[in-house]
Parts: structure tokens; sequence; C-alpha cells
């Protein structure tokens, strides 16, 4: 993925979400259970920021999975 384009689509995705998220926040931005988010970030196919017990995920992160789950599955990104 072109970093140029990454870019692009973090000034665009999920414009209303802050910059850290939580997975009840990442939940509601994929239509994921936080159960399934959970998974996702224990198996890190979505980096999370450590932070004790709380999971704190970056929203470039989140981007970051949407785009690789565009490219694998042959969908082509706006």
């Amino acid at each position: 993925m072109r970093k140029n384009k990454a870019k692009d689509m973090y000034r665009v995705m999920f414009r209303s979400y802050p910059d850290v998220v939580t997975v009840k926040d990442v939940s509601t931005m994929l239509g994921l259970s936080t159960k399934k988010v959970y998974q996702l970030v224990k198996a890190n196919e979505i980096e999370r920021i450590p932070c004790g017990r709380v999971i704190k995920i970056t929203k470039a992160a989140v981007i970051n999975y949407v785009l690789q789950g565009a490219q694998t599955s042959g969908i082509s990104s706006v």
C-alpha cells in the first residue's frame, strides 16, 4: 500500500472518531462484536497500544486493518 494512499484514507475514514479508540469504538466502526475485536487484537491482526489492562487502538491501526482486508479480498479501495 502506498503511504500517500494510507494518508488519504486517514483523512477520510472514521473522521468522527478520536485518534485513539477503545475496543467498543472499533466494534462500532467495523460493525463487529467486541468479542471479535478482542480476537483480532489477540491474533495481532489489529495493533494495540499497551496500556495496562486497558486495550487502546489507534485509528490508523483500524484503517490499516480495513485496507489490508480490502487488498486481500481483491476489493479496490476508494
